[in-house]
C-alpha cells in the first residue's frame, strides 16, 4: 500500500529534520496498513495508538458538526452569524451583505486569519512560550477582537483562510448545542462513529503516549493549546484514529452520521483557482494525476505537520503526521503555492501507488 518512492520521500525528511518523526496510514476498502518512525519510542505502545495534533484538520470536525446542525434544521447554511452574535454586526458584515455559517466554513468571510495584533501582544507577554502561540490569546481576546473589528472587504468575492473565522464558527455552534466545543464534537461525532482516542485536553494515559515534537534548538515543544479558538485546530488523535474516520468518510463502515458527512464533501464555494474548490471545511482539489477529486486538508502546528484526505469513488484515505522543522525558504513557497503542503508528495505518491494498484508495496 506504500510504495518505495513514498518511503523515500519520507526517510529525506526525517534525514533533513532533528530528531523527527514521521507516521504514515493508508486505508482502502480490502485494508489499512500504518508504517514509520517514532524518536521517543514507548515500550508496549504500538505506532498505531501514538498522539498526534492533526491542527487544523480540525476544522473538518467543526464543519461536520455545521451539516449536523444544518440537515437536523437547527440552522440554515446561508443564516447570518449576526443572528446569533448582534454585538459582533460590524465584523461581520460589509456593504448590505452578512456573514453567513456557509462563508466561515468555505473561507469566504473575508474575516483575517489571525487577530494578529492581540497575538503578537501576547507573545510579547509570554517570550518563554514562544512554541505555543495561541496559549495566552483568551476567549476574552477572541470576544473583544469581533466587538471591535469592522470588516473592511466585500464578502463572499475571494477565497482567504481564515482561523478566526473558523474559531467563530466552532464557538457559535458549540452554543447552540449547548456545551463546551471538546464536549460538542464528542457527544455528536466521536461517540457515533466509535472513535475513542482522539480529544482536546485528554488525559494522563492518553498524553503519555504523545509523539514528543522538537524546534529548531532540538527544545520539545509542548501539546498545543488554543483555548479561544479550539475549533480552529486544537484536536490531537491517534493514526488509528484517523484512518478510522477516513474509513467513515468513504463509506467503508456503516455510522449513523454518513449523510452529515457526505453533505461537507459537496462543492459548497468556489476559490480564484480553477482545480480547487471547497466543500464545508474539506478542500476539493482536481490533479491531473487522478479522475477523481482528492478531498482533503492540512494541519500544521508548532510541533505538528497533518495531512488527511482521501479519493472517495476509490476508496483510498492517507493519513500523514511528522514533526519536521520547516526552513524559512519552504515556509514562504508554500505561502506562495510554489510548493505543496507538508507532507503533500508523500501522499501523492502513495495515491498513485494504490491507484495503479500495483502489486510491489511494502
Amino acid at each position: 500500500m506504500i510504495n518505495q518512492a513514498a518511503q523515500s520521500l519520507m526517510e529525506i525528511e526525517r534525514k533533513n529534520a532533528k530528531r523527527a518523526s514521521i507516521v504514515v496510514g493508508v486505508v482502502n476498502k480490502e485494508d489499512h496498513f500504518i508504517t514509520g518512525t517514532v524518536d521517543n519510542e514507548i515500550d508496549g505502545v504500538d505506532t498505531k495508538d501514538r498522539v498526534f495534533e492533526i491542527g487544523s484538520t480540525t476544522k473538518t470536525f467543526t464543519s461536520l458538526l455545521l451539516s449536523k446542525l444544518v440537515l437536523n434544521n437547527t440552522i440554515a447554511l446561508d443564516e447570518p452569524i449576526s443572528s446569533f452574535k448582534p454585538e459582533y454586526k460590524n465584523a461581520l458584515s460589509y456593504n448590505g451583505k452578512e456573514v453567513t455559517f456557509r462563508h466561515l466554513a468555505t473561507h469566504r468571510s473575508s474575516l483575517p486569519r489571525e487577530d494578529m495584533k492581540t497575538l503578537r501582544k501576547r507573545m510579547k507577554e509570554h517570550k518563554n512560550e514562544k512554541d505555543n502561540p495561541y496559549k495566552y490569546f483568551t476567549p476574552q481576546d477572541f470576544n473583544k477582537f469581533f466587538i471591535d473589528y469592522d470588516l473592511k472587504k466585500d464578502i463572499d468575492t475571494k477565497w482567504n483562510y481564515s482561523n478566526a473565522g473558523y474559531g467563530l464558527l466552532a464557538n457559535v455552534l458549540s452554543e447552540l448545542v449547548g456545551t463546551t466545543y471538546e464536549e460538542a464534537i464528542k457527544e455528536n461525532i466521536l461517540v457515533p462513529l466509535k472513535i475513542n482516542d482522539t480529544f482536546i485536553t485528554g488525559d494522563e494515559a492518553q498524553l503519555s503516549r504523545y509523539i514528543q515534537p522538537y524546534n529548531k534548538k532540538v527544545e520539545p515543544i509542548r501539546p498545543i493549546m488554543l483555548p479561544a479558538i479550539n475549533g480552529a485546530g486544537a484536536l490531537k488523535s491517534t493514526m488509528n484514529d484517523m484512518l478510522h474516520y477516513l474509513k467513515a468518510q468513504m463509506g467503508l463502515i456503516q455510522h449513523p452520521i454518513q449523510k452529515e458527512m457526505d453533505f461537507t464533501h459537496q462543492i459548497h464555494s468556489t476559490t480564484q483557482w480553477k482545480d480547487f474548490n471547497m466543500g464545508l471545511g474539506w478542500f476539493i482539489e482536481n490533479k491531473k494525476w487522478s479522475d477523481f477529486p482528492i478531498i482533503h486538508h492540512g494541519g500544521t502546528t508548532m510541533g505538528f505537520h497533518t495531512y488527511c484526505g482521501f479519493i472517495k469513488e476509490k476508496q483510498i484515505g492517507v493519513v500523514i503526521s511528522s514533526t519536521i522543522q520547516l526552513k524559512n525558504i519552504r515556509i514562504i513557497k508554500m505561502l506562495l503555492k510554489l510548493t505543496g503542503i507538508v507532507n503533500e508528495n508523500i501522499a501523492k505518491e502513495i495515491f498513485m501507488h494504490n491507484l495503479k494498484g500495483t502489486s510491489s508495496s511494502i
